[in-house]
């Protein structure tokens, strides 16, 4: 890793992550750490994810990390105590329930982050805002929706009508639902710091859509696989489940390149108000079967069942990679890397 020397917030400067416990947030923490900053992150329940605070330390430093305990971020002013003399605020943390109701998921991711920005807004010590958006609020990769040039500028905005839409919520509009409070909750994270912005001209406000994630777990025995990392692993064992198969072709991006993402969004000079597209490459089941097959060669899988290449451009994901190379990496982490450390320890 090369040294960064041109960053607008020095090493050592205490970074806020919330939702460290979850799949990107623990990433993202990791990443802030690696590159020399110190993370107070937020949970939950601090002693259920204390493995997570020794990890750290063990790895980083004892004074490199500290877990407290936030248990409702949807309350105003739940982050107000953790934030002080943070400079860096990274929101992770969402509603990741995929409850099809949109009355019990959106209303609460969006209250989630702008609670996060307004905190960013009143502690002076902070100077970079980042929140983790997704892909699902520029782009929806499916079969049904015509393939297109995707920018900076691209909203589905057709996802949050057909999350909104009328009852039954029917278990399989959980997605659906999921993908609109991503594209709400980082609106309405635009539209306050437009709004607001006067107030703190020295607060610079990023996000981070990245797609289907993979990569390394940070303990197979504490961490386990969660959210998108789980697949891959039971794809490894021989299970296709209907998340297999509702998995159309689309991109990925390595968990690590996501936490570098954030890194590079809050600590490099002339980012701002930016959008950054975390699409490595594209993907779909039978190129990670295919994987498999290579490095386990006397395994049986299961056979393909997955072709077809997601159509959609995405137009900033060069950005991205500058970015990435900024850091000292080579560029994207590859398909290939990233399902081995997915599924590492296990054959």
């Amino acid at each position: 890793m090369a040294p960064l020397d041109n960053v607008v917030v020095p090493k050592g400067s205490l970074v806020l992550v919330t939702g460290a416990n979850g799949l990107l947030g623990s990433h993202i923490a990791k990443q802030f750490l690696e590159y020399g900053y110190k993370v107070r992150g937020t949970v939950r329940d601090a002693t259920k994810f204390s493995w997570l605070l020794e990890l750290f330390r063990k790895d980083y430093g004892r004074d490199s990390f500290e877990l407290v305990q936030v248990d409702d971020l949807a309350a105003k002013g739940a982050l107000d105590e953790a934030v002080k003399g943070a400079t860096v605020v990274a929101h992770t943390a969402s509603v990741v329930s995929f409850d099809p109701d949109p009355n019990k998921v959106i209303p609460f991711a969006v209250d989630f982050a702008v609670n996060a920005l307004e905190t960013a807004y009143k502690e002076p010590s902070v100077k970079r805002f980042v929140f983790t958006s997704s892909s699902a609020a520029a782009v929806i990769s499916s079969p049904d929706i015509p393939p297109a040039n995707i920018t900076e500028d691209s909203w589905t905005d057709f996802i949050v009508d057909a999350a909104w839409a009328d009852p039954p919520y029917t278990p399989e509009r959980g997605m659906t639902t999921y993908a609109a409070s991503k594209n709400q909750a980082e609106k309405e994270v635009w539209k306050f710091h437009k709004e607001n912005r006067q107030k703190r001209p020295d607060l610079v406000v990023n996000t981070v859509l990245p797609n289907f994630n993979f990569g390394r777990s940070l303990d197979r025995e504490k961490q386990g696989y969660p959210s998108s990392s789980l697949l891959p692993l039971s794809l490894f064992k021989g299970e296709v489940s209907p998340f297999h198969e509702g998995v159309t072709p689309q991109y990925f991006v390595d968990v690590d390149d996501t936490g570098r993402l954030h890194v590079a969004v809050a600590v490099l000079p002339n980012l701002e108000d930016q959008r950054i597209f975390a699409f490595a490459g594209r993907f779909n089941w039978d190129t990670v079967l295919d994987i498999f097959r290579k490095h386990v060669p006397d395994r049986k899988f299961p056979d393909n069942f997955s072709g077809g290449v997601d159509g959609n451009e995405i137009l900033p994901r060069g950005k991205a990679e500058q970015l990435l190379r900024d850091l000292g990496r080579p560029g994207w982490t590859s398909l290939e890397e990233s399902i081995l450390a997915n599924i590492e320890g296990l054959y």
